[in-house]
């Protein structure tokens, strides 16, 4: 809607009788309500999450277990999964509880994106938001605050998430696997590197560098890196992009771009030029594609925080392809995958 057309409704609304206003009214509680009733679950499930409910429902559990776990009352127990399951969450069955199958594929510690590092965002964000509406100045984030937004954004490198890469992504950007078999790879603002990771353990043959700003998530990295046995092909470093100086070394890199605010981004691709072989190839995705009208409200609140981190928000593959272009690289293509739509560049030979 308009902001012309949200004045007329504004007036109309005005306008209108005591019925028309009580409908008008109602309609407004119930979208309330159902904001009400989505905090609450959310509030419930990450309540039970931290007193380990999730994890032990993993397994199919009675409810008097379930009772000696909790500490709680069976008639509140009782409440409780009525709750849970009549939004999905478990699924009751002769007598036993379980996390239902979704949700089960979510809480276990294979998944790309668990539940934890969702929940842990969720409170996260929540924070932030009710801040950006009290404060005037820039929205903090600290390093903790940091590697929640990491986990939730990269996810996890496991055998779930390889096999989303060997069966889709890979194959849907062939120029990656070209890049990784030709030499050292590049990863800038690599987070806990869920891409870089997978990738070693599907090309035993690759080697490259993973750079981080932010020493929490960093030594997470590295954590993350030795469980895989990759410490000696990929060297993770602390520091600031925009400094490295290895020029001509590299076959291939991504840029994790929505995390670089504005006046880092020029000198960040500059240093990812004089780095590449000429001819190597540099990925940039697009983040947060133009919502339609169904995803407007959620990215608007995305946007909101976004912004007040002063990182840039929503730029289209167009726009990453000409950021790019401008800092001299050449632009092969814009790519479809079912990731997103990627930029696809590199250094002129």
């Amino acid at each position: 809607m308009s902001t012309f057309d949200e004045a007329v409704t504004a007036l109309d609304a005005a306008a209108a009788g005591p019925l028309d206003r009580f409908a008008l009214a109602s309609t407004a509680r119930d979208q309330v309500e159902g904001w009400v009733n989505g905090a609450q679950v959310l509030t419930l499930l990450t309540t039970l999450r931290d007193r380990g409910w999730t994890q032990f429902l993993l397994e199919r559990r009675t409810p008097a277990e379930l009772e000696e776990f909790s500490g709680l009352p069976s008639g509140r127990v009782a409440d409780i999964l009525v709750v849970l399951e009549a939004h999905g969450i478990v699924a009751q069955a002769d007598g036993h509880v379980q996390l239902s199958a979704s949700f089960e594929a979510l809480a276990a510690a294979d998944a790309w994106i668990g539940l934890d590092d969702l929940l842990d965002r969720s409170e996260l964000m929540s924070r932030l938001t009710r801040t950006a509406a009290e404060e005037p100045g820039p929205l903090p984030l600290s390093e903790p605050d940091a590697l929640v937004i990491a986990r939730a954004a990269g996810g996890a490198a496991g055998a779930v998430t390889k096999a989303l890469y060997e069966q889709i992504f890979v194959p849907q950007l062939p120029e990656l696997s070209e890049a990784l078999k030709a030499g050292a790879w590049l990863d800038v603002g690599c987070g806990v590197a869920c891409a870089t990771l997978t990738l070693s353990s599907m090309f035993p043959e690759m080697e490259g560098v993973a750079i981080e700003l932010v020493p929490t998530v960093a030594a997470e990295t590295v954590r993350r890196a030795e469980a895989f046995g990759v410490t000696d092909r990929i060297d993770i470093r602390v520091m600031d992009a925009r400094e490295l100086d290895e020029p001509d070394r590299f076959a291939g890199a991504f840029w994790a771009q929505p995390f670089f605010p504005e006046q880092t981004r020029a000198e960040t691709l500059a240093m990812l030029l004089r780095s590449l072989k000429p001819g190597g190839v540099l990925f940039i995705q697009e983040m947060e594609p133009q919502p339609d009208e169904a995803e407007r409200a959620a990215y608007t609140l995305r946007r909101l925080i976004s912004e007040g981190w002063g990182v840039p928000f929503g730029r289209t593959a167009e726009q990453l392809a000409d950021e790019a272009k401008a800092a001299g690289f050449a632009i092969d293509r814009i790519a479809q995958t079912d990731f997103g739509r990627l930029v696809v560049a590199s250094r002129p030979a």
